[in-house]
């Protein structure tokens, strides 16, 4: 799976929010981007589980030559089958996007990129099995799935705390949405991020985010 813009805006997003938490639990974790982003920034233990076993051992090689490979553990699991006698304080996951849409030939894609293993609704019912009382949830959507995404999760009694609209510049409608569940009703934090300003330049917002991942900024 390649790395993706918005992807490494969300990570450098949730990893700036400086929560203090002690576990976190990375949910369809990839190649690792996100945790390792959020291991930069953060003194937590992270759980990294991935359900694709290609995409397993290219996270476990990733986390095992990283700074942070005390902290990090892959996982190799279905989220569905997981257990632990932990609570996370901060859940995150880049969950599958394109529900109906076109599948890929490659299954690995598909279930990365596709809800053919999992649910959203699924996804957030996981999510608070293991989520502690005042821990956070977050995801990174498409823009069309805000509603039925805030929506799916009130059924399992988590709410908006964070919500973060993203656009490709100031012309540009949202093309996706980071937004952070908690348990418990909250005033929702709302926040709209250009990735490019209007001179097709990194914002200024985006540096500050990724000043500290991308080699040239």
């Amino acid at each position: 799976m390649k790395v993706t813009t918005d992807a490494s805006l969300f990570g450098a997003w949730v990893a700036s929010l400086k929560i203090n938490a002690v576990h976190v639990l990375d949910i369809g974790a990839g190649t690792g981007l996100l945790s390792l982003m959020v291991a930069q920034k953060n003194d937590a233990l992270i759980e990294a589980v991935e359900i694709d076993s290609s995409c397993h051992e290219q996270l476990n090689e990733n986390i095992s030559q990283s700074p942070w490979e005390n902290r990090c553990n892959a996982v190799h699991q279905d989220i569905r089958e997981y257990e632990s006698d932990i609570r996370f304080d901060l859940i995150l996951s880049n969950p599958p996007f394109f529900e109906g849409q076109l599948t890929s030939p490659t299954q690995g894609v598909n279930l990365a990129r596709h809800e053919e293993g999992l649910s959203f609704f699924s996804l957030f019912a996981q999510a608070k099995r293991i989520l502690h009382k005042e821990g956070y949830f977050f995801v990174l959507i498409p823009s069309y799935r805000k509603d039925e995404t805030i929506k799916l999760a009130k059924e399992v009694d988590l709410f908006p705390h964070y919500i973060v609209e993203v656009k490709q510049s100031p012309m540009h409608d949202a093309f996706r949405y980071m937004i952070g569940f908690s348990v418990g009703i909250a005033d929702s934090k709302e926040e709209v991020i250009v990735i490019k300003n209007a001179h097709n330049e990194y914002s200024t917002r985006f540096i500050e985010l990724l000043k500290d991942y991308y080699l040239f900024l």
